[in-house]
């Protein structure tokens, strides 16, 4: 479980820096009059490949992050039930146990000599 955490933690880390990384990737903004319009078009195609990338990348983090924190719910689940049992069969032997009188200890019975 201490594992799950570990990576959990990486995958929430990559995807931050991801998204800054993302955040960074300047876009082409208006196309220049001053330049050939075949330029402006791959300004534009050279923007949109680098945030795909990264979007695809984000994505994949995401569901890493996903299966990591259902695989957590799982174990806290399996864990929960198996807790629950142990409760229910302790309070069972705690009811089926004889029961002593309050306020006193047991008596013994006195040998003769």
């Amino acid at each position: 479980m201490i594992g799950l955490g570990n990576n959990l933690n990486e995958l929430r880390l990559r995807i931050q820096k991801i998204r800054e990384d993302l955040e960074k990737i300047e876009h082409p903004g208006e196309p220049l009059p001053e330049v050939i319009n075949m330029t402006n078009v791959l300004r534009l195609n050279e923007y949109l490949t680098r945030t795909d990338t990264a979007k695809s990348e984000l994505i994949y983090c995401y569901e890493q992050y996903l299966q990591q924190l259902e695989q957590i719910v799982s174990s806290l689940l399996s864990i929960q039930s198996d807790l629950r049992d142990i409760i229910r069969t302790e309070a069972s032997l705690l009811d089926n146990s004889p029961k002593r009188k309050k306020g006193g200890k047991p008596s013994k019975k006195k040998q003769k000599n």
